[in-house]
């Protein structure tokens, strides 16, 4: 979410700058060469020690044997991996595995083996289906390096660095420091233990806004067993899935996978504001119901519909006519009228008010769309797009029963006549 040109929502009351979703893009895919499968019989090799190990230190954490994960790690980095436990087993975690690489030998230690791995994991029961049929729609995963040396008997991770693979989306918060969780009835929320305060503040807006999209996704059969929400301090927002360099931002939905989407939201740009927390929290949150079960990582050649929509459920019950963002629409018909209801994006280095402007204009091309065919019509659109890659002429062919060229020809005036 970036924030955006302030406007006045109750004159004398409020001033509040809005704002729009990030998603990250597809992390690159490396092909790790296999080594040889876990020997059947007795290990023989360091290798092969090493990865026993590790199943078992994997088949702890499903378990809850938090004694048995660290059993597989170096006394030095037993802290880190305390805290990797205990944040999974919060995140629900389901699934956890290593596909390990070939193994290396370590100089100047015989015992030790070193090799790429990729963690394979899932969250929740909704992530991983029991038979995905790419790679996007099976676990979610990190690529490490990883050490082990033989200690009292037994092989342990003494080393654990990232793989060389150029991903955008690490580390995840799980991965290194403590993370505290409050648990609600649709929502888990993460913090960092300096920023702990924010947890019983915003759970009952994060709760009231998750009952609202569960109304969205019903429509769109996305719904969601649990959301997860991290609330970022400044340090973890520059570091968590990457970190988020620009200034505007304020929120993030990323995708993990086919099924599985996690939100962060800046919280220093929120925590005063509980009226904007909850538009962003809804507007997130519709994008992890809309872009859920999406071929592609992210929406970037309809980025009119996915802010659109997501600005339509985060919004509601607002209509998009009386959104702060009615001031910079209004302000950009009047530069130049519209030939379409889908806006020009606007470029990298143009001004908050434009960007403002695109998002305003988005929400109302999609309400057009649910004024004119209804919402269970809409949501159709939506996924037809956004999750199954149609055209917009043939989503709009199947969803509404007309091309999509007369759906933009109806909205256009539409669009004028609420701002002006």
């Amino acid at each position: 979410m970036r924030r955006a040109f302030t406007a006045t929502l109750v004159v004398g009351v409020l001033l509040l700058a809005t704002g729009l979703v990030i998603s990250r893009p597809e992390r690159p895919r490396v092909a790790i060469a296999a080594g040889p499968a876990p020997a059947a019989k007795t290990p023989q090799t360091p290798f092969e020690y090493a990865v026993e190990a590790l199943d078992r230190h994997a088949a702890a954490l499903i378990s809850g044997d938090e004694a048995g994960w660290l059993a597989a790690v170096d006394t030095p980095l037993k802290a880190r991996y305390r805290n990797m436990f205990r944040s999974l087993r919060a995140l629900d975690v389901t699934r956890f595995g290593y596909e390990t690489g070939v193994g290396q030998p370590v100089k100047g230690d015989p015992a030790a083996v070193t090799f790429r791995a990729e963690v394979k994991y899932c969250l929740g029961p909704d992530m991983c289906p029991a038979q995905p049929g790419s790679d996007w729609q099976g676990p979610a995963h990190i690529e490490q390096r990883l050490t082990m040396r033989r200690a009292a008997g037994r092989y342990v991770i003494s080393v654990a660095a990232p793989g060389p693979s150029d991903d955008p989306r690490r580390p995840a918060p799980w991965e290194n420091g403590e993370l505290v969780a409050l648990r609600g009835t649709r929502v888990t929320l993460f913090a960092a233990p300096s920023q702990r305060r924010y947890l019983t503040r915003v759970l009952p807006i994060a709760e009231a806004a998750a009952k609202a999209d569960d109304r969205f996704a019903a429509l769109i059969g996305t719904q969601q067993s649990r959301y997860r929400i991290y609330l970022a301090g400044e340090a973890q927002w520059r570091s968590w899935y990457g970190g988020e360099e620009d200034d505007w931002a304020i929120g993030l939905a990323i995708p993990l996978n086919m099924h599985g989407i996690d939100v962060m939201l800046r919280m220093k740009e929120l925590e005063d504001n509980p009226v904007m927390l909850r538009v962003a929290l809804q507007h997130e949150l519709g994008h992890v119901v809309t872009l859920t079960g999406a071929y592609r990582a992210d929406a970037a050649e309809d980025t009119w519909l996915s802010e659109g929509i997501a600005e339509y459920i985060g919004w509601s019950p607002i209509s998009a006519g009386k959104t702060l963002r009615r001031f910079s629409v209004r302000w950009a018909l009047n530069r130049r009228a519209a030939t379409s209801m889908i806006p020009a994006q606007p470029g990298p280095d143009a001004g908050s008010r434009a960007g403002d402007a695109f998002y305003g204009l988005s929400h109302l091309a999609v309400a057009c769309m649910a004024r004119k065919y209804g919402e269970r019509k809409l949501f159709a659109f939506v996924r037809l797009v956004l999750a199954q890659d149609n055209e917009l002429d043939q989503a709009a062919r199947d969803a509404y029963g007309v091309p999509f060229a007369t759906v933009d020809r109806a909205c256009v005036p539409w669009v004028r006549q609420q701002v002006l």
